[in-house]
């Protein structure tokens, strides 16, 4: 049966006697370059094995069973396995690679490496097995490109307790950053219940697109891991950026190609993976819903939203529920400060709010206010993350493109220059996404690790830097130094969500003090 795949050589030997109701059997096999298509995908073969053992009443005693195979694979074992009714004893102690397990997560690109090792013992019946023993593995890795994760030098230890594997450690650390760790357990019964806890350390997750995260918080797994388990649990969240892309791509199509005469091995692989599907670029709700979370994200500040010259600052507390190819975020983040430039302006943000819409490109919506030339000028900032939209308004109501002169250049459109009317192009071009970059002042900001880096003027024209970091997660100190040598240190105190307290000094000796609460209805 050529469909079967096949291959390898098989020599054996038996002894019987005894009677043919009762008969008495010795055995001893050996397996060489052992392949077929039933574990060909799992990359383990080819197969060595030998066994003897013998057989009399219904019961098979394995004298010794040794098997070997790709990747580093050793199963070694003995025992009694009744055919029916109690007594089954058999122990197995080998290593084996976690490959094994890439076919179950091939549709997600997924890819498990290095070798689990084994020292395990079975008793009670066939059809009710209990184990006891332990289970490790030191230095393995999982690569999941759909969702960005690699995890690395993946170590822990496990026992087997009769119908369920105990988590004694579990610890790994990502690529981008932080650990992770978990304990708890995981049925060997139908669905594979389970109640795991997982820690998350300073973990930084990184979309690589619009989003980077340090967080850390402790989460719980339960549920039928074949089913739809539920993730829930407390994450806070220590530094955030999200990055409004400068431009975007043509979206040009890709070049259609067929490919002829396909490998088998390649074939199935793409089977696998789903590649035809991924082609039709399916949308998330076509997917199982699998996963459900539960997750409330705290975030009172640091979450920093900068790219086409918005750099602003946002905070709160999310509650995420629902499947994950339906997430149901409940609440969102409000503005602590932001500010927008155009050309060397600088529009200071009166309020705003950040929402999570299911993914990990949020919803932005951002308001300005502030005076042109015998004008009071609006300036909102919406849309997604990846696709803003700068809007300008005014009243009196004028054109977008005059509200613009009045509040950069304090004249009429009719009244700029060519010089200045391309500058103006070219500040529309920049909010639109056709291009620019941050500037030296972000290239500072992030080598120095600031959370705030300006340069900003007064009424009567004086260039000062301004500067501001985090020393604490509720406090926030600011330093602003002049050209004409003075300088100012202010610092705001976080006291509650609503309640902030701000001082200020200044090199002239004058200082200032307050208590502000803040509420949003």
């Amino acid at each position: 049966m050529p469909e079967l795949g096949l291959a390898g050589t098989l020599n054996g030997s038996a002894q019987i006697s005894g009677r043919s109701s009762a008969p008495q059997v010795s055995f001893t096999a050996d397996a060489n370059g052992i392949s077929a298509a039933a574990i060909s995908e799992f990359g383990i073969a080819p197969l060595s094995a030998t066994v003897s053992g013998s057989y009399a009443n219904s019961v098979v005693t394995l004298a010794g069973l040794r098997a070997e195979g790709a990747r580093g694979l050793q199963v070694s074992g003995s025992g009694i396995v009744p055919l029916d009714g109690g007594g089954l004893n058999v122990s197995v102690t080998g290593s084996a690679p976690l490959a094994l397990a890439n076919r179950f997560v091939a549709d997600r690109g997924g890819q498990a490496n290095g070798t689990v090792s084994l020292d395990a013992r079975v008793t009670g019946t066939i059809a009710a097995p209990a184990f006891s023993g332990s289970v490790s593995t030191n230095g393995a890795s999982y690569v999941d490109p759909e969702a960005n994760v690699r995890i690395q030098n993946i170590t822990g230890s496990a026992n087997l307790e009769g119908d369920r594997v105990v988590i004694q450690s579990l610890s790994a650390g990502l690529a981008t950053g932080g650990t992770v760790n978990a304990t708890g357990s995981i049925s060997l019964t139908n669905g594979f219940p389970a109640n795991v806890q997982v820690g998350l350390n300073s973990a930084r997750y990184a979309d690589g697109n619009l989003f980077v995260a340090t967080v850390s918080g402790n989460l719980a797994l339960t549920g039928n891991l074949t089913g739809n388990p539920l993730l829930a649990g407390n994450i806070g969240v220590e530094k955030a950026d999200i990055t409004v892309p400068e431009s975007f791509g043509d979206g040009s199509a890709l070049i259609d190609v067929t490919h002829v005469d396909t490998p088998r091995a390649v074939t199935q692989t793409l089977a696998r993976a789903k590649a035809d599907e991924r082609s039709s670029a399916p949308t998330p709700s076509n997917r199982p819903s699998g996963m459900l979370l539960d997750i409330n994200i705290d975030a009172p500040n640091q979450i920093f939203i900068r790219g086409r010259g918005l750099d602003a600052e946002v905070g709160g507390s999310v509650r995420v529920t629902g499947p994950l190819n339906n997430i149901q975020p409940v609440g969102g983040f409000s503005l602590n400060r932001g500010r927008l430039a155009i050309l060397g302006q600088r529009i200071t943000f009166d309020s705003g709010t950040v929402t999570l819409v299911g993914d990990l490109n949020p919803y932005l919506n951002l308001v300005a206010r502030t005076q042109g030339e015998g004008i009071t000028v609006f300036v909102t900032v919406s849309g997604r993350a990846s696709d803003i939209s700068v809007d300008f308004s005014s009243s009196p109501a004028l054109p977008q493109d005059e509200v613009l002169s009045r509040l950069i250049f304090k004249r009429s459109v009719g009244e700029l220059s060519p010089l200045q009317l391309a500058k103006l192009a070219g500040a529309v071009a920049e909010l639109a996404g056709g291009g620019g970059n941050n500037g030296l002042l972000d290239s500072l900001r992030g080598a120095a690790g600031l959370a705030d880096l300006d340069i900003v003027t007064d009424a009567n024209g004086n260039v000062a830097v301004q500067a501001g970091a985090y020393v604490q997660d509720n406090i926030y100190l600011g330093v602003q130094a002049g050209a004409d040598g003075q300088s100012r240190v202010t610092v705001n105190l976080d006291i509650t969500d609503d309640l902030t307290a701000k001082g200020s000094t200044g090199a002239d000796g004058n200082s200032s003090v307050g208590v502000f609460y803040e509420k949003d209805y």
